[in-house]
């Protein structure tokens, strides 16, 4: 009898330990939304007009500026562009990353861009790259490094940053915007979750058979309602696998482990790894998409793109 409670006290020791480990695990998972509030040692520079595109001049883009509040010499610079299929969102949603970016010495500008909505391809490429350009002809007034540009972006913003990278310096994609006199050229990108391919196979027949469905798919409505079967022209011109060459800078791609990860940029790094052009990937471990902005994440994605960048967008 006594042996029998000797095992049976045994049996609910261990499975209490086991029990507690399992819960403090739990614990240490956070996949709460990442708010806004790394406020310490940023200066927010509020909103900021940056672009005009239409010929009256009536409607504008803006842009968030954060940059640190004590800045040694020139800092370097990251233009993040935010997701949301291109048929929504705003440069809040990208407001922790600036902030904890900010807060590692980067100035960050976050600008908005045309949504399908309003105008389809390529107008969201022409403001990525009007972004770029003030950024730059702004340098000085923030003590920006001109020489030391890069961009960022998720999903629909991911794909923007490769578009800016791999079309940098070829004077395509420009647009009627402000500050012509200025390059849209960076030196490094980060793209997190961004298609690089319009016309991957398993895309394009994703494609085609949303083509008739009534809930309409946020690719098509980007590329003026029309499919891969119906301008094959327009999908190869709208993807930055298109242009990547020996002129694309050096760049990091971010996928999470359960959104595809890196089957995006495969034919993009080997063009890259082709012209001797450094990229790397990194994974986040069972992160779904958008991973960037939940707690159990964030940090990691911020550790990586600091890292990466430290690296390679030298002085």
């Amino acid at each position: 009898m006594i042996r029998n409670w000797f095992v049976f006290s045994s049996v609910v020791l261990i499975w209490g330990a086991f029990a507690q480990a399992q819960e403090s695990k739990k614990e240490k998972i956070d996949r709460s939304k990442v708010l806004p509030d790394m406020t310490e040692g940023v200066r927010n520079e509020g909103s900021i007009i940056f672009n005009y595109v239409d010929e009256k001049r009536r409607r504008r883009l803006s842009l968030d500026l954060y940059r640190p509040e004590k800045q040694e010499g020139l800092s370097p610079a990251i233009v993040m562009y935010f997701g949301g299929g291109w048929q929504n969102g705003r440069p809040a949603l990208f407001a922790p990353l600036a902030q904890a970016l900010a807060q590692r010495g980067y100035v960050c500008v976050v600008p908005e861009y045309r949504l399908s909505g309003e105008a389809p391809y390529p107008a969201a490429v022409h403001d990525a790259k009007s972004a770029i350009r003030w950024t730059r002809k702004h340098a000085k007034r923030f003590n920006i490094d001109p020489n030391r540009i890069s961009c960022m972006g998720g999903s629909a913003g991911g794909y923007l940053a490769g578009f800016v990278a791999a079309t940098g310096g070829s004077g395509m994609f420009e647009g009627e915007g402000e500050h012509q006199d200025a390059s849209s050229e960076v030196q490094a990108a980060i793209v997190m979750c961004g298609p690089m391919d319009f016309l991957d196979p398993q895309m394009v027949k994703a494609l085609n058979a949303a083509a008739d469905k009534p809930e309409g798919n946020a690719i098509i409505d980007f590329m003026q309602g029309e499919t891969p079967s119906s301008n094959g022209r327009l999908y190869k011109e709208a993807s930055p696998l298109t242009y990547v060459g020996s002129a694309t800078p050096t760049m990091l791609f971010i996928d999470g482990e359960l959104d595809r990860p890196e089957v995006r940029y495969t034919k993009f790094r080997k063009v890259l790894d082709h012209h001797g052009i450094a990229n790397e990937f990194v994974q986040m471990p069972q992160a779904p998409h958008p991973f960037w902005v939940m707690r159990e994440w964030f940090d990691p994605t911020v550790e990586a793109v600091d890292d990466f960048l430290k690296r390679n967008l030298t002085e």
